[in-house]
C-alpha cells in the first residue's frame, strides 16, 4: 500500500516558484560590496517571509572557481565568492513572485542583475494543492 501524503497547510497549497537571481557581473567586487552592505536587511526580510510561509528556501550562490572573485584581494578570506541568489517561494501567481523580488533590497540596491533574473513555477506533486 502506498503511503498517503499529509494534508497541506494553506501556504503549502500554493504553487511553488523558483527565482534564480544572478548578481551583476561587470564589476563583481563592487557588486559584492553592495551585497554585503545591505545583507542584514535582505536576511531580515527573508526571515519574515519564512515566518509567513512564503519562502521555502533561499541561499546565495557561489561563483565557479574560474570567476575573478576567487582571486580578488578585496574578498575577505572568511567570505565565499557569492555571485547570486536562488529562492523557492509559495505564492498565488508568478506576478506575486516578481512583486516580492522587486521589493528586495538586492533588487533595489543593484546587486541582482535585473535582466538576468529567471522566475518559474514547479509542477505540483500528487496531493499538493488539495485543501
Amino acid at each position: 500500500m502506498l503511503p498517503t501524503l499529509p494534508r497541506m497547510t494553506s501556504k503549502k497549497a500554493l504553487p511553488l516558484f523558483y527565482a534564480i537571481c544572478p548578481d551583476y557581473s561587470t564589476e563583481p567586487s563592487a557588486t559584492l560590496q553592495r551585497r554585503l552592505k545591505v545583507r542584514a536587511e535582505h536576511w531580515k526580510r527573508a526571515e519574515e517571509d519564512k515566518k509567513e510561509g512564503t519562502l521555502e528556501f533561499g541561499r546565495g550562490t557561489v561563483a565557479p572557481p574560474s570567476h575573478p572573485l576567487h582571486t580578488d584581494p578585496k574578498l575577505p578570506s572568511s567570505l565565499q565568492a557569492m555571485n547570486g541568489s536562488i529562492m523557492f517561494f509559495r505564492y498565488k501567481s508568478l506576478s506575486d513572485v516578481w512583486d516580492r523580488l522587486k521589493e528586495d533590497v538586492y533588487y533595489t540596491g543593484d546587486v541582482w542583475d535585473k535582466d538576468k533574473i529567471q522566475v518559474g513555477e514547479f509542477i505540483r506533486l500528487p496531493g499538493e494543492g488539495e485543501e
